[in-house]
C-alpha cells in the first residue's frame, strides 16, 4: 500500500497559492489516473484505487498545512501503512520554481507541515519537494507562499 500525500490549506481562499502545489499534483494524480471521487476521511479529502495489485491512497489533509501530521498519522495507522510506503508532496521555498528534489528521511527543511508530520509520524517518510521560488526578490515570505501563482507560473504548474 502506498500513501501519496499532498500539503496545501483548504478554502477557495487558497487554492491557487504556492503554499498549495501539494494539492495541485495529487489533483493531478487524481484525474490522470482517474481514481473515484474524493471523500473525508480522516480529516482529509480521500480517495483509494488499486493499480496493478497495489493499493494507492491520494490524501489532502483539510486541517491546514502546519498540522497536517494529524490526518497523516491517522490514515497511517488505520491502515497501517509502513512510513518508507508513505510520500509527501510539498512546496520548498529555497528551490527554484519547479525543481523536484525527493529526500527519503530528514528534517523539515523549516516548511511547517513536514514538521508537523515529523512530530506525528517520525523522520522516516519520503518528501518530493517542488520549488516555488520565482525570481522576484521575496520581502515578506508568508504573503509569497499564500500568494497564487502568476498566469505564466500556473501554466507550468499545469504542465
Amino acid at each position: 500500500m502506498l500513501l501519496v500525500v499532498g500539503l496545501g490549506n483548504p478554502g477557495l481562499r487558497y487554492l491557487n497559492t504556492r503554499h498549495n502545489i501539494g494539492f495541485m499534483l495529487v489533483d493531478k494524480i487524481h484525474e490522470t489516473l482517474n481514481f473515484p471521487s474524493f471523500e473525508s476521511k480522516f480529516d482529509s479529502h480521500f480517495t483509494k484505487l488499486k493499480i496493478k495489485n497495489n493499493n494507492i491512497i491520494l490524501l489532502k489533509p483539510q486541517s491546514f498545512m502546519n498540522l497536517s501530521g494529524t490526518a497523516v498519522m491517522k490514515c497511517h495507522k488505520f491502515f497501517k501503512i509502513p512510513t518508507e510506503n508513505i510520500m509527501v508532496f510539498h512546496d520548498d521555498l529555497d528551490m527554484e520554481f519547479l525543481k523536484v528534489k525527493i529526500k527519503s528521511s530528514g528534517g523539515d527543511g523549516g516548511h511547517n507541515g513536514i514538521k508537523n508530520i515529523r512530530e506525528n509520524i517520525g523522520d522516516d517518510f519520503n518528501r518530493i519537494k517542488i520549488g516555488i521560488r520565482n525570481k522576484k526578490k521575496i520581502i515578506n515570505v508568508e504573503k509569497f507562499v499564500l500568494g497564487d501563482f502568476s498566469l505564466s507560473e500556473k501554466g507550468k504548474v499545469n504542465k
